[in-house]
């Protein structure tokens, strides 16, 4: 039996290799749905294939839980700021880089819970 796509099936190569408990194998239009709705990607400018910050209007916040105490950093390019609770990084948003807001979201409650920081480009008012 041939290469097949992990998530919708098809035949059509060459695929990725995704790593994790099980091998993954997935097709370009998978990796395509992907990348364009910012899951599965690196945050960090280099490494968001195709895309300049200029164009991006929302980041998700960084979250190491390998790290012992500060776990959730600020995704934007040259900021290395790093804090131990999430909700932190919507002051440190507000007081370091203008133009951008974060807001902590818990996406699903205990006993799976899930929660991130998302950073969104707000809009400068205009003068009128």
């Amino acid at each position: 039996m041939g290469s097949r796509c992990s998530f919708c099936g098809t035949t059509d190569g060459p695929f990725l290799k995704v790593e994790g408990l099980f091998p993954l194998l997935m097709c370009p239009a998978c990796q395509a749905a992907r990348s364009s709705s910012n899951r599965g990607w690196s945050n960090h400018r280099a490494e968001l294939p195709g895309s300049d910050l200029d164009q991006l209007t929302e980041l998700l916040a960084n979250y190491d839980p390998g790290k012992p105490w500060y776990q959730w950093g600020c995704p934007l390019p040259g900021c290395d700021y790093w804090v131990i609770l999430p909700w932190d990084l919507e002051t440190h948003a507000a007081a370091d880089h203008p133009g951008w807001i974060a807001r902590y979201e818990l996406v699903r409650p205990l006993p799976r819970q899930h929660r991130r920081v998302v950073f969104r480009r707000i809009e400068e008012p205009t003068a009128s």
